[in-house]
């Protein structure tokens, strides 16, 4: 089912040819024993080696030409320091000072410096930055420094005879992928003997894909991990002239392809899940979707191409699993779990990674229009987040080479961001877009972990599955990139209602609380319901929290804050970063409060508030607002001893905190964000408001918007608000315009069989899904919702000629 509608063979098999032919004919005869011969035409192994090498380096790209100069150069300083200091030394068991290979993770790194090595050894254009002049393309000396790195890390750690220590991940992935690149684009500097004696050591670690080893023993391989072993199995094969080996990758592949039900993989409703409970669609699902998008490339038009029609999930996964968490060309940090603690891997570097995995996914998309609308997302996205992050300055010189025909392109049209709102139930986030701003929540639930802390990374994600609510700005697209990990007050979330007692390091990571009730009804896409009842990690703390995604707004509401383990309970309105020095004017009341960093007040809000650039905030009914500008300081290496430094950032924030003493019982909260708003019109909707909420407590809480003709309400137990009552536990959304009134319903709890919805209107059915059955029509109208399997998914019908009754 897989056709390349750009096919990319050709070309790179040329370019590859070519470059055997000039660049390396010095080269060649570095490498002892017997070298290869350029690939023939017809040499099938030959011209994916070529293809591969162009996935890698961009292929026969035009080094004269603007687009490609910051990335040419970018690599080109790169492989001139890694090339400077290149030192093998046995002593010291390390072929770079600092990275001793009997640490696991060095010898991925090891690797992976070699592959840059090898990338820009076969990249026109490259050249040293070291003032020397040397040309680093085809380079015969760099070309002999590179295999002599291969070979002295295959004699120092990487050999058939090793065993396996620490980190499977770095024996079975990280360092054959890097090896396998690095020995394709060196192919013709590597003697027969030496290529054997790689592969020897890729077939001990990596024997079977559908396998990856934990300790002693092998478990079946799933999601992300399964992808990057087949592209090992593959790559492998290639090298070694294997139909066997790359026959068995391509055959492996299948078991990602299809929808899971539980545990890692692609769901239905979008959802991506990692690590059996983490939502990890930025990340891992990022590594799946390039794996594939590139392998599917890699094996097109060959005898092993990837025919099974389950493959047309993962194409259109594109539509529904990613493109909802890009905004402006960065991936939303609630979908890249503990990848949000590393320095080098932003919220924009992962976006920029998802842009490239859809441009390719483009080039083999089975149809002209969803090639286009894949083309049209990438170059939407990356036009808008040239303003904060210029996609040349993050891209491959490959992903380069993608973007530019598109970008050059006038047929295609830059896709614009979308309204809209998106619920995944399968991992318990929703975001919710609007002109200008989205907002993006992450729950947790008994199904869904809190979040995870491995390998030293991530060590205070405690409470960014607790309810945490990102608000992007499209005024500030820098917000989360800017350092705010490291020095925002982990235990001040933006959505949050937390027991601040002191937690230690990655403490509760993986875990998930024991309540199910987490997800919400959504409305044609457009409106949003959503709840959680909210357990805290080592804490009796407990809580029922909603948020109600309107037009304009969101609105959220709290109840039944009880328990604590005598710290202080707040719920966080907001904790906005500022960045350095920021002098955002924070206005209560129609009063703007210091500017100074340092000031904290307690205020009596009776309305409003409103912070200059980012928006407004309404406290229905008045509340005590503990208020703070605040410069904190920290390091990446506070939450991330893997890859963090230590040196010290400073950013300025300003929180917005509700208090709820040492030991709440049964306490309460609402308040609006106004995401965008400016200080006038916040003022004006605190005069006007244009909502009610309806209902707040522990068993159920409910809002009705004026404005929109909206009524939503997450019943934690049977009961009736608004005009609608329910047998069971149910979140209901509805929206009645005119004598038209749509319906949603969906079980947060993934447990109900049916449930049924009365509202206090007559009407006519006009459609519904096959799992509602209406009852009666008069003189109400009651639905019974069939919810069995429904797995948190949102069951719809619309009605016509509404009367109150």
């Amino acid at each position: 089912m897989h056709r390349s509608t750009q096919p990319l063979g050709r070309r790179g098999f040329l370019a590859a040819t070519a470059l055997t032919l000039t660049g390396f004919t010095g080269a060649l005869q570095l490498a002892s024993g017997a070298t290869h011969a350029a690939a023939d035409a017809d040499d099938v192994y030959g011209t994916l080696r070529s293809l591969w090498a162009e996935i890698l380096t961009g292929g026969d790209i035009d080094p004269t030409d603007d687009a490609f100069t910051g990335a040419l150069a970018l690599l080109s300083a790169n492989a001139t320091g890694l090339w400077n200091s290149l030192s093998a030394d046995t002593s010291a068991n390390s072929l770079w000072p600092g990275l001793e290979l009997s640490t696991p993770a060095n010898m991925t790194s090891s690797y992976k410096q070699l592959a840059t090595l090898a990338t820009a050894h076969a990249t026109p254009g490259t050249t040293a930055a070291d003032g020397s002049g040397r040309t680093l393309y085809g380079n015969a000396a760099l070309g002999s420094a590179i295999v002599g790195g291969l070979d002295f890390l295959h004699s120092q750690v990487y050999r058939a005879d090793t065993a396996e220590t620490g980190n499977w991940w770095e024996w079975e992935i990280g360092s054959p992928q890097a090896l396998l690149n690095a020995a394709i684009l060196t192919y013709p500097l590597l003697s027969e003997s030496q290529l054997a004696g790689y592969l020897a050591a890729v077939d001990t670690f990596v024997p079977d894909p559908t396998l990856n080893r934990y300790g002693t023993n092998r478990q079946t391989s799933t999601g992300a991990n399964r992808v990057d072993l087949c592209q090992v199995v593959a790559l492998r094969g290639v090298l070694g002239r294997s139909s066997e080996r790359i026959a068995t990758a391509a055959a492996a592949l299948s078991a990602v392809f299809p929808y899971v039900t539980s545990g890692d993989g692609l769901y239905a409703d979008g959802s991506f899940i990692q690590h059996t409970y983490i939502p990890y669609t930025g990340t891992y699902g990022m590594v799946l979707l390039r794996g594939l998008a590139a392998q599917f490339q890699l094996l097109d038009g060959t005898d092993w191409e990837i025919t099974d029609p389950a493959a047309a999930d993962v194409i259109g996964s594109v539509d529904s699993a990613f493109a909802p968490w890009m905004w402006n060309g960065l991936c939303m940090d609630a979908v890249r779990g503990r990848a949000v603690s590393r320095p080098a891997e932003t919220d924009f570097v992962d976006g920029n990674l998802i842009v490239q995995a859809v441009l390719r996914t483009a080039q083999g998309a089975p149809t002209t229009a969803q090639a286009t609308r894949f083309k049209s997302l990438a170059k939407g996205w990356i036009t808008r987040g040239e303003a904060y992050a210029p996609f040349a300055d993050t891209a491959t010189i490959a992903g380069i080479a993608m973007a530019q025909p598109v970008l050059d392109d006038t047929s295609v049209p830059a896709a614009e961001e979308p309204d809209g709102h998106v619920q995944f139930a399968s991992m318990d986030r929703a975001v919710h877009r609007r002109d200008g701003w989205a907002f993006a929540l992450a729950m947790s639930s008994a199904r869904v972990a809190r979040y995870e802390a491995i390998n030293g990374e991530n060590l205070h994600g405690w409470h960014t599955g607790d309810g945490m609510g990102y608000v992007y700005l499209d005024n500030d697209l820098g917000h989360y990139t800017d350092g705010f990990w490291p020095t925002v007050d982990p235990y001040r979330m933006p959505g949050t209602t937390v027991d601040t007692l002191a937690l230690a390091d990655a403490a509760g990571t993986g875990t998930r609380p024991a309540a199910t009730w987490a997800g919400g009804a959504s409305l044609s896409g457009t409106y949003g319901c959503l709840g959680m009842d909210f357990r805290q990690y080592g804490s009796t703390l407990t809580a029922k929290k909603s948020w109600f995604c309107l037009d304009d707004s969101v609105v959220c509401l709290g109840a039944g804050i009880t328990g604590g383990s005598g710290a202080e309970v707040v719920t966080v309105v907001e904790n906005r970063n500022l960045h350095e020095g920021g002098d955002n004017v924070l206005t209560v009341d129609g009063a703007a409060r210091s500017g100074d960093a340092g000031w904290s007040e307690t205020l009596a809000v009776s309305g409003w508030a409103h912070l200059e650039g980012v928006g407004g905030y309404l406290f229905p009914g008045g509340a005590t607002v503990e208020a703070a500008r605040t410069d904190r300081t920290g390091s990446w290496s506070d939450i991330n001893t893997l890859s963090g430094t230590s040196d010290p950032l400073t950013r300025r924030y300003v929180s917005l905190c509700l208090s709820h003493g040492t030991a709440p019982s049964s306490a309460s909260y609402s308040y609006v964000l106004l995401p965008g708003f400016s200080r006038s019109r916040t003022k004006a909707r605190a005069a006007e408001p244009t909502l009610t909420v309806l209902a707040n407590t522990a068993s159920l809480q409910a809002i009705q918007d004026q404005a929109s003709g909206v009524t939503a309400a997450n019943f934690f137990s049977a009961g009736s608000v608004g005009g609608i009552t329910v047998s069971a536990p149910c979140s209901v959304l509805a929206r009645r315009h005119g004598r038209r009134l749509v319906l949603g319903v969906s079980d947060p709890t993934h447990t109900a069989s049916t449930v049924t919805v009365a509202l206090d209107v007559t009407g006519t059915l006009a459609e519904a899904d096959s799992s509602i059955t209406v009852g009666q029509t008069s003189p109400a109208l009651v639905l019974t919702v069939d919810l069995s399997g429904a797995a948190g998914a949102t069951r719809e019908a619309t009605f016509t000629g509404i009367r109150q009754t």
